[in-house]
């Protein structure tokens, strides 16, 4: 993309308004691991965690996470129909050669 076509689509996004995108059946993944939640201290000490408070069937943010041993990974928190959850957990187990026992 040339620096003339980006000016040409601002420009008409300034003019038409950004396009509508379709929310129906599309889902969307957010990383937040970089933000350093970890290392805020709000004057009581760090925070344990800073990630969303619910979740949402449409939206997902991955966020640092720290398991019981201490080891760091990333969680990707979903939300799924009661239906949905086997099937997904059948995947899992299928692309990892490792029970999901968890879940």
């Amino acid at each position: 993309m040339s620096e003339e076509y980006i000016k040409s689509v601002a420009d008409l996004m300034v003019i038409k308004k950004r396009p509508k995108y379709a929310t129906d059946w599309n889902f969307h993944v957010s990383d937040i691991t970089q933000i350093g939640f970890e290392k805020i201290d709000l004057g009581w000490g760090n925070a344990v965690f800073g990630g969303v408070a619910s979740a949402t069937s449409n939206i997902s943010f991955c966020t640092n996470f720290k398991n019981s041993k201490g080891e760091d990974g990333v969680v990707v928190p979903i939300c799924l129909p009661p239906l949905a959850v086997e099937k997904f957990k059948y995947e899992l187990e299928k692309m990892t050669c490792e029970p999901l026992c968890r879940m």
